[in-house]
């Protein structure tokens, strides 16, 4: 399959923000170009254009606008996924679809009419919907629209929608629906777990090992076909967990994120937020005096196994090795010189290197 397209939807505080970029950073790894096609909704209503407020517009005609605009982004993406020469994934933030729950039946139906459009049509154009149960609904302690000023739904609201808006897709062939009965982080695996299974990839274990490596000649790697990427980020602890601003790079593109991981009280769990920011928000945020850690980061595949292999700026070195396979024995390119499993050594954690690093500055500061 060289293109897939795929409808990630469900209610507000469902996961998706942070399922997408788990998907993107996931499958660009493995040599895929992800296109995003971003919220249309959310988009009209940051320019000021809502079905809502003092200078609300009438509902049915922002439908109409979402629905053309959401069909110009996807159709965009998909003329640069038939000219690309890589295996694309086309990632949607909500689907055609989803406007359904938002008008009545009829009026639904007749805007695809307008466009000359049939609900099973627009079914099709998607091989794969995923629809992230709100967190209202079975955690609504952790639910929050922190993330998306364009939504300002209630924990009850948030339950309604949820619900039409998966009605909305029941006519798709191949939908897959997540729910909250897992901690989070397995809530967003699910998602990159359904993904593999329709690109017919063996779904890496979630057990990961790491090695400490000694010198490489990067040539010999180079004979993977390794997709590059270079990163550099700053750890920033708070309350209850920590702050990351990460900037990433990989063939001239540039993509800046902010992520949080906040540790509960609520069965040892710990949630993850993250969204992307830009260029002047990654400056602005990032401490002065402090140094990020920057690596180059090579991911490859080799006998049924996913290699990560992380060159740091001060030469350090690091593999990450991720099975399909529970019964085959692990394999090291020869290439590659093991000197320690260091898996659960906890100075081998991004955190601790960077305040590491950070601590070995501010002492050297000190001393001049």
């Amino acid at each position: 399959m060289k293109c897939l397209k795929i409808a990630l939807t469900g209610g507000p505080c469902g996961g998706k923000t942070t399922s997408i970029d788990k998907v993107v950073l996931e499958f660009t790894e493995k040599n895929y170009r992800v296109l995003v096609v971003p919220e249309a909704a959310t988009i009209l209503i940051n320019m000021g254009i809502k079905p809502f407020g003092e200078t609300k517009i009438d509902i049915i005609e922002f439908q109409r606008m979402v629905i053309d605009l959401q069909l110009k982004l996807e159709s965009y993406a998909e003329e640069v996924a038939r000219k690309s020469d890589k295996k694309t994934i086309i990632l949607c933030d909500r689907g055609i679809m989803d406007d359904k729950a938002y008008v009545t039946k009829e009026q639904f139906l007749e805007l695809l009419k307008e466009r000359n459009l049939t609900q099973f049509e627009v079914c099709k154009s998607y091989d794969l919907v995923i629809h992230l149960v709100t967190a209202a609904n079975g955690k609504k302690e952790f639910y929050t629209l922190d993330n998306n000023s364009a939504r300002s739904e209630s924990i009850e609201e948030a339950i309604i929608k949820d619900q039409k808006t998966l009605e909305a897709w029941l006519l798709h062939d191949n939908l897959k629906i997540i729910g909250n009965d897992t901690d989070f982080e397995t809530k967003i695996n699910k998602v990159i777990y359904n993904i593999y299974s329709i690109l017919d990839r063996p779904y890496p274990l979630q057990n990961q090992e790491k090695y400490l490596i000694d010198n490489i000649d990067l040539k010999n790697i180079e004979n993977f076909s390794p997709v590059k990427i270079s990163i550099e980020q700053y750890i920033l602890p708070k309350d209850n967990g920590e702050i990351i601003y990460r900037k990433t790079s990989c063939d001239g593109e540039v993509k800046y994120s902010e992520i949080i991981k906040t540790d509960t009280n609520i069965n040892n769990e710990r949630i993850k937020k993250q969204r992307n920011i830009n260029e002047n928000e990654y400056f602005t945020n990032i401490p002065v005096n402090e140094i990020p850690i920057r690596k180059v980061r090579y991911c490859f595949e080799y006998k049924e196994q996913n290699f990560r292999l992380d060159i740091f700026d001060d030469g350090l070195k690091l593999l990450e090795i991720e099975d399909t396979n529970k019964t085959k024995k692990r394999i090291i390119p020869k290439y590659l010189n093991v000197i320690d499993d260091v898996t659960t050594n906890e100075i081998y954690r991004n955190s601790n290197i960077y305040f590491r690093k950070n601590n070995k500055n501010k002492q050297k500061k000190k001393t001049i």
